[in-house]
């Protein structure tokens, strides 16, 4: 019975350790010298961090901060790592980051190079790949472009763009005043004019087998399928009486 005692205390005790948490280190703006607001992060395969920051693109290798400023010295809204290069979106501006021959990121303007029309303000807040696109999402159009050909099409909304959802090979994204859509072959096709998802601002588009969870900001959860929303109880909205939902995440 001792022997198993033993046994019992060196297994908890080693797993015990195994739980810890990696030590944290806080960087302050003192320390990358950039400014104290960072909207987005990126990581390379090279295990590169990449930030966009009010200042511009912060690049971290971990051991030294080097920034590079916007290209029109605006605020860098989102930063998206694919391949060997850094996608950025900023206010009126959206293009790649490259490495030259001496190692120094060099910027390269989409929307310079492809004479793009831009709304006034235009601001971009979010880039995701898929197979040989790269998407960006402002608040009133997302620019879809071809990596292969060079070339690029525009999906607008007459209303606010509230993020662009990618599940799978699929693209989502709600319109407030619409409701929900999706991007196939280039186009927006609507999938569902709700009106929770008309109103209410969804803040998580996740699978789940032959469904999909929405979260909303204020109107609760549902699940999504053929047959419409339909609401979720979650214990912890009676427990916390939690009324609103600024963004979620997905884990195992």
């Amino acid at each position: 019975m001792r022997t198993l005692i033993n046994l019992f205390l060196v297994f908890f005790l080693s797993f015990s350790y195994a739980q810890e948490l990696p030590p944290i280190i806080n960087y302050t703006p003192k320390i990358f010298k950039a400014d104290n607001q960072n909207w987005m992060i990126s990581q390379s395969d090279d295990a590169c961090i990449y930030v966009a920051n009010n200042k511009g693109l912060l690049e971290f290798n971990g051991a030294q901060w080097k920034l590079y400023k916007s290209p029109n010295e605006t605020i860098m809204r989102s930063v998206k790592v694919i391949g060997d290069r850094v996608y950025t979106g900023c206010y009126m501006n959206f293009g790649y980051w490259k490495r030259n021959d001496t190692g120094i990121l060099e910027y390269t303007s989409l929307t310079d190079q492809l004479k793009v029309e831009m709304y006034e303000d235009e601001q971009f807040w979010q880039i995701i790949e898929l197979d040989k696109w790269v998407l960006f999402q402002s608040l009133n159009r997302i620019y879809i472009y071809d990596t292969i050909d060079n070339s690029l099409k525009v999906i607008s909304a007459d209303h606010t763009i509230t993020k662009l959802y990618k599940i799978g090979d699929e693209l989502f994204f709600q319109v407030l005043d619409e409701g929900l859509y999706s991007i196939e072959n280039g186009a927006k096709k609507l999938v569902s004019d709700n009106a929770i998802l008309r109103k209410s601002r969804i803040v998580g588009l996740f699978p789940k087998g032959n469904q999909k969870i929405i979260i909303t900001r204020d109107a609760g959860w549902f699940t999504f399928d053929e047959e419409g929303l339909t609401a979720i109880q979650c214990p912890y909205q009676e427990k916390y009486n939690q009324k609103s939902i600024y963004t979620s995440i997905q884990l195992s």
